[in-house]
């Protein structure tokens, strides 16, 4: 199992310990995520209650570094609800890091617009 799979699998069970209904993940047992608007979450899941996806990334110390992740966390934070419940609110959008990437996450998040949206949360996995 690589790095990334094993992040993955650790924020998957970080979500369903939240209640929330994991549909997609880039890991065994689940379909992979699809693109939206040039961007792959590593996970997607449903809280049915809100009717509100929720989006996962997930990053080592040396993929939180990257252009491609910096870019993926911008274009899945403007992600809004299209219907339902929840119209018009953006999806909440969680950056799963490894306790050693932790300080560079919070550099990333401030070194971005991400901070000001207030539907970004970093957890450490």
């Amino acid at each position: 199992m690589s790095q990334t799979e094993n992040l993955v699998e650790n924020l998957v069970d970080k979500f369903q310990k939240n209640g929330l209904d994991v549909l997609y993940a880039k890991c065994n047992g689940y379909p992979e995520p699809v693109e939206v608007q040039g961007a792959v979450p590593d996970v997607v899941a449903w809280d049915s209650f809100k009717e509100l996806y929720h989006l996962g990334v997930v990053a080592d110390s040396q993929s939180i570094r990257t252009d491609e992740t910096k870019e993926k966390m911008n274009v899945l934070s403007k992600m809004m609800m299209s219907k339902g419940a929840s119209e018009g609110k953006l999806l909440p959008l969680y950056l799963g890091v490894k306790q050693d990437a932790s300080e560079i996450a919070d550099q990333r998040i401030q070194d971005t617009t991400l901070e000001s949206q207030n539907n970004i949360q970093k957890i450490i996995i």
